[in-house]
């Protein structure tokens, strides 16, 4: 039986420690072995040699990058196709707008509020300025707010909150285990 092995490309360290607590574990239960790059530190050359030997070897990947301020989820795919070409649009998923919007939608209200925090409804446009003025009210660093709401957190809060990970979670997780 072949190796089933899935990398999972995302830009930074904050994204890396979104992945590695809420989903390493889902994902190993379908993978024997799962691994995390963050690529955007990484040279263009680097990253593409690494598709290349995933397609060769016939793994399963998929590229993560924040939607920023491009206007639509097809044109951020294009850039992000026309940087790496060897790349399978199919492959890649945006973050709505940046991962930040991901931490803040797996927080529950009833969590928020236990930290004197306003619920979100929503967090399909939060940015990392927006998450930064957020989190000051309570923590003094960055990092440990992160991992809190990591200790926390709730796919269905997630799901509610924000399409993009909601698209993630079906299309990406739910669909794999069938």
């Amino acid at each position: 039986m072949a190796l089933r092995k899935l990398y999972i490309f995302v830009e930074g360290t904050d994204d890396a420690l979104f992945f590695s607590k809420v989903f390493l574990h889902c994902f190993k239960k379908l993978y024997d072995d799962v691994e995390i790059i963050q690529y955007a530190q990484m040279k263009k050359s680097k990253v593409d040699l690494f598709i290349l030997s995933i397609n060769t070897l016939n793994f399963d990947y998929i590229m993560l990058a924040d939607m920023d301020e491009v206007e639509t989820v097809s044109e951020k795919k294009r850039i992000i196709k026309h940087k790496f070409e060897l790349v399978d649009i199919e492959k890649i998923l945006i973050v709505i707008k940046e991962i930040e919007s991901w931490y803040l939608a797996g927080m529950t209200d009833e969590f928020a509020r236990s930290l004197g925090l306003e619920p979100i409804t929503a967090t399909n446009t939060i940015t990392k300025e927006d998450f930064n003025l957020y989190y000051i009210r309570t923590y003094r660093s960055r990092i440990d707010f992160m991992q809190e709401v990591l200790k926390h957190f709730s796919v269905e809060a997630a799901c509610h909150k924000n399409r993009s990970f909601d698209y993630f979670y079906k299309k990406f997780f739910l669909n794999k285990q069938n």
